[in-house]
């Protein structure tokens, strides 16, 4: 594998303010007043050339610590009475949806500068010196320390797009517009929606960038802040942190890094999710993507390193292995007693349990002891034999034990809607594909 060499910012040389100049007409034989008010007039209307508005991705700062490293989704429609509405739904607004309507001007200060000139609660609380309500740490007065005055370093005539460079901090904050009848509000509950599914803080594994020839691991992305190393690497040792945003374009989700990761000769920073192929994948270059774990290969490492503990999902199953279960339950009922769940819970490397819990007067757990083994085309459990009572519980229940016997086979594991969200997984029987089942991690 090759190491990550570097991670810098997306805006090199190239994007400098002579991009933006060379495209103004000469205005040296105006006074100095007319050429601010044409500088003025031109940058205010590419700002309004999007109608529907503008995402924002605002970086406070250039750390990688949480959270004045984190991106933070921001809505922007500027208006030509020179008001502009901001919408955000992010921990800064206690992870709800808020808005705020403020001024704004474009000022030249060694270029054009966007400035956002009178109070906005959604804008201004990345600059506010309070210390932040949703961290445990003390900011001793500084709070995220973001800007509210940005430097026009990029902002082609068909407004496409616009790059903006904090005053004071110096970050790159990418504006994109928005799209027709778009509403901040759902908008942003989309994206927070697609990016909790894809990067929860409930399923405890990696995710692999491929660049080339060469794979990286991203490890703990649920903030925003994923730790990117060399696939067979150390993640203490070759750890590089780089914040990343999710936007929303019509039906299509996109990822982009605040610094291009690169590889050898080859970059890349933005992604396109394609559900067809459950992978991010970039814009830039074919054969560079994101993916998520691989199923069996999570699935056998929870199950052998981590005693893992799986739940069988009554909500997700087949009609073959919904009957098998079904009859286990009744003939439960049958006896007055009810059952409660059952568990698949892992004992060692190569040794399980299945545990059914039921009540009647008393909650009991019984448990069956299985060997389980690993390989490339899935998960084999084989029964051994009943723990303790869980016998008994056969002989009275014969149901149950035709649920056990059930269990006793190979299994194919895969994702159930997502690679990237392992928190839930199918298993499937390889020796009859109409019996799978769907197990939740607990």
């Amino acid at each position: 594998m090759n190491k990550i060499l570097s991670l810098s910012l997306i805006c090199g040389a190239a994007l400098t303010l002579g991009s933006c100049a060379g495209e103004e007409d000469d205005l040296f034989d105006q006074s100095a007043a007319e050429r601010l008010n044409a500088i003025s007039d031109t940058y205010s209307k590419r700002l309004m050339a999007s109608e529907n508005g503008w995402a924002m991705q605002l970086y406070p700062q250039n750390t990688s610590a949480y959270p004045q490293g984190a991106g933070y989704l921001l809505l922007m429609r500027f208006n030509s009475d020179h008001s502009v509405k901001v919408g955000m739904n992010n921990a800064a607004s206690s992870n709800n949806y808020a808005e705020d309507t403020s001024v704004w001007d474009i000022i030249t200060d060694q270029g054009p500068v966007l400035s956002f000139s009178t109070y906005n609660k959604c804008l201004h609380a990345f600059t506010n010196p309070e210390d932040l309500a949703f961290t445990e740490d003390v900011e001793t007065g500084t709070g995220m320390g973001g800007d509210y005055e940005y430097i026009i370093v990029d902002a082609p005539e068909d407004a496409s797009y616009m790059m903006l460079k904090g005053k004071k901090r110096s970050t790159y904050n990418l504006l994109t517009p928005l799209q027709e009848n778009v509403d901040f509000e759902q908008y942003l509950a989309d994206v927070k929606a697609f990016q909790s599914k894809m990067f929860a803080a409930t399923s405890p594994t990696f995710d692999v960038i491929h660049i080339g020839d060469s794979a990286y691991k991203m490890e703990d992305a649920s903030e925003g802040i994923p730790n990117i190393y060399p696939y067979d690497g150390n993640a203490i040792i070759d750890e590089h942190y780089v914040p990343f945003l999710i936007t929303k374009r019509g039906d299509d989700y996109y990822l982009r890094f605040r610094n291009e990761i690169e590889a050898g000769e080859v970059s890349v920073q933005d992604f396109r999710y394609n559900t067809a192929t459950d992978r991010f994948e970039s814009t830039e270059h074919d054969n560079c993507y994101i993916t998520g774990d691989s199923p069996i290969r999570f699935f056998a490492e929870n199950m052998t390193e981590n005693s893992g503990k799986w739940k069988i999902d009554t909500d997700n199953m087949s009609e073959s292995f919904s009957a098998i279960y079904n009859d286990a339950a009744d003939d439960f009922k049958s006896r007055k007693l009810t059952l409660r769940y059952t568990q698949i819970n892992a004992v060692g490397a190569d040794s399980m349990n299945v545990i059914m819990q039921y009540s009647g007067k008393t909650t009991t757990n019984v448990k069956f002891a299985y060997r389980q083994t690993f390989s490339d085309n899935g998960a084999t459990f084989t029964y051994l034999e009943p723990v303790g009572s869980a016998g008994n519980v056969l002989a009275a229940v014969p149901k149950a034990e035709t649920l056990v016997n059930t269990l006793s086979q190979q299994f194919t594991v895969s994702a159930t809607e997502t690679s990237f969200n392992l928190s839930t997984l199918k298993l499937t029987s390889v020796a009859d594909a109409s019996i799978w089942f769907y197990i939740i991690k607990q």
